[in-house]
């Protein structure tokens, strides 16, 4: 499985969290990426963080739409852990709540 995890506001939250779990994605052989809007010389300063023990892959979209990153360096996450999840989705989805707007839920 391939799972995305957000850096600012989701990673940073609870590192301790996200570490255990990180572990347990990882051994258990599914492919977990931190993928951040931040550009590359926005680098996540790891300091004394145990990150880089994982070997978990950094993905500096650069401000561009999660999905659409990823989907152009032909990575395909079946799972998305984000708090900004506004942030995913393809720029043309807004496009389509624009026209067709939001899908109302029926109670």
């Amino acid at each position: 499985m391939k799972i995305a995890l957000d850096w600012d506001g989701t990673f940073t939250r609870d590192p301790n969290l996200w570490y255990h779990f990180m572990g347990m994605c990882k051994a258990m052989g599914h492919d977990i990426r931190i993928v951040t809007l931040r550009t590359p010389a926005m680098a996540i300063d790891w300091g004394n963080e145990l990150l880089p023990a994982y070997r978990i892959p950094v993905i500096y979209t650069s401000n561009v739409q999660k999905r659409e990153y990823c989907d152009s360096i032909d990575w395909h996450p079946d799972i998305w852990i984000d708090d900004s999840p506004e942030f995913i989705v393809r720029r043309d989805f807004h496009t389509f709540l624009d026209v067709f707007g939001a899908v109302k839920e029926e109670i």
